[in-house]
Formats: structure tokens, C-alpha cells, sequence
């Protein structure tokens, strides 16, 4: 047998055709299901076999049944319909859409990128929000889902998030000598506050241990603490979620004596699968 072209014009038809052939045992069956005449199952199979330079099926009183080259024919066929068939699953499905994802500064350092990286065929867009407008947007169904400080009305959270406040000291700070520093010690030496909800969260830890959080400094983010203490202009109290890992030169970390911790929520819109199966991966990834 030998192949007359370097490239054969093959058509899907004539393929489906042998298979079904192969399949049945019958040009007439092959016909039915095919829903063509058996004289134009005939006509293709015979067009094939011209094509191919070789005979592709045994036509007897019995039946038709597929020759040897007819048998490795229709083993590239199977595969190749099999082919067909996964692009013409993809034409008709419908894109999915892009998961909209919308968080605290904090929970976009590590969280929700250690997250996403679990992912990584997930279409996401990410934006960042304080918290009421975490609360708008998924109130109002632009985003997907949302991971704040405080809970959204009307939405009941997939799950919480347990995250502790550290503090950030000059690397020559005095209290950086210890592994845990004592909350009047570090208010005393002067602090920054990251701003956003964590001042009144920092307020009220605090005062149930009796001391005053009466920051030098308020800002309106971990970045800018960051900066001032690499810089030693300050101490500072930011949230674990937020250290860059390594921490920035200059700053040093230790944890707080006794510890303050914050509660993050991760709301979902729970008609998304996406949204759903994201907050899932959010409660593992740290």
C-alpha cells in the first residue's frame, strides 16, 4: 500500500463514514445512523479508498468488514472525531465570566495572590477597597466576592479569617531586642497607626488591657508604616496579612505581649461556583 499524495485531502464525512462501518458491520446500518442513502455511504467509502490508494472494507454476502488497513484508518479516526468533538465542546461553551475579586490592601499582599496562584487558570480581576466599599460593591453585585474587616449587611460570610497585629520597630530600636513586645511599651515609644479600620480595632484590644492606643502617627496604610520605621522615624503596629515577606531592610518584627488579633470576612456571591470554590482556597492560604 502506499500513499499517492504527501497530504491527503481527508474530509470528517468519509471518516465518520468508515467508523460507522466498522462499527455495524453494514453499509445499510451504517447508513441509518449516519441518516444518508447506502449508495452514498457506498459512493464515500469508495472515494476514501481512492484517496488512499488502498482497499478500506470487504464487501461480502455476510456483511462489510474493515480491512487491515481499513482498522488503522479508523483508529487515527476514533481519535481524530474524538478531537472534533472536544473543539465543538469548546465552540458552544459559553466563556466563563471573569471572577471580580474586591479586598482590604492587607489581603491583597499575601492572601489572596497565595489564593489565586492555587488557581491558575482562574480569569480574576482584583481591586482594592476599604470597607464600606467592599460593602457597596458586593451589595450592588460588582464584585463577586469580597474580603473586608468588618461584615457586610445583609450578607452572611463563607468563612472568617483569624489575622494578629505585629509590631514594626527601627532594626535599632530599643524594644527590638525582645521577642514580644509589651502593648504600654510600644505606645510609649511612639507608634503609627496603618489607618482603616485598624485603629479602632487597635482602640478597643487595647483598652482591655488597660492601655491607651494613642498613636504619634496615623496613615492610611501599612505601606507608609512600613516606610516610616525603615526609615526610623518610628515604630508601628500593622497587620501580619500585610508584612512583605522578606520584611522591608530596616524593620524588624515582633509579635505584641499579649496578642491582638482582627477577624477578616470573606463574603461570596453564593450563585458563583467560581466565587465559592475562591473562598474555599482563601481559607487554606496564608
Amino acid at each position: 500500500m502506499h500513499w499517492d499524495h504527501g497530504s491527503v485531502d481527508l474530509t470528517i464525512g468519509q471518516v465518520r463514514a468508515l467508523l460507522a462501518i466498522g462499527e455495524h458491520g453494514s453499509f445499510t446500518r451504517a447508513a441509518g445512523e449516519l441518516g444518508l442513502t447506502q449508495s452514498a455511504v457506498s459512493r464515500t467509502i469508495a472515494a476514501l479508498e481512492r484517496l488512499l490508494g488502498g482497499q478500506l472494507v470487504h464487501r461480502g454476502p455476510e456483511g462489510a468488514a474493515l480491512t487491515a488497513l481499513g482498522r488503522e484508518v479508523a483508529g487515527h479516526g476514533h481519535a481524530a472525531v474524538g478531537h472534533l468533538r472536544a473543539i465543538e465542546a469548546l465552540a458552544h461553551r459559553p466563556e466563563a465570566p471573569r471572577l471580580r475579586i474586591g479586598a482590604v490592601a492587607s489581603a491583597l499582599v499575601h492572601l489572596v495572590p497565595a489564593a489565586l496562584a492555587e488557581w491558575p487558570d482562574l480569569d480574576a480581576l482584583t481591586v482594592v477597597g476599604d470597607d464600606d466599599e467592599l460593602a457597596e460593591w458586593f451589595t450592588d453585585s460588582t464584585v463577586d466576592l469580597a474580603v473586608s474587616t468588618t461584615r457586610i449587611p445583609g450578607s452572611k460570610p463563607i468563612s472568617t479569617l483569624t489575622d494578629e497585629f505585629l509590631a514594626v520597630l527601627p532594626r535599632r530600636h530599643r524594644l527590638g531586642r525582645a521577642s514580644r513586645i509589651a502593648l504600654a511599651d510600644l505606645v510609649r515609644a511612639g507608634v503609627a497607626d496603618p489607618g482603616g479600620t485598624c485603629g479602632p480595632l487597635l482602640t478597643a484590644a487595647f483598652a482591655e488591657e488597660g492601655v491607651t492606643w494613642a498613636p504619634d502617627h496615623t496613615v492610611r496604610d501599612a505601606a507608609t508604616v512600613f516606610a516610616m520605621v525603615a526609615a526610623g522615624i518610628t515604630a508601628g503596629v500593622v497587620p501580619a496579612l500585610a508584612v512583605p515577606r522578606p520584611a522591608p531592610d530596616g524593620v524588624v518584627v515582633r509579635a505584641l505581649d499579649p496578642p491582638v488579633h482582627r477577624t477578616l470576612h470573606v463574603h461570596a456571591d453564593r450563585r458563583s461556583p467560581s466565587a465559592r470554590k475562591l473562598a474555599a482556597l482563601l481559607g487554606t492560604a496564608r
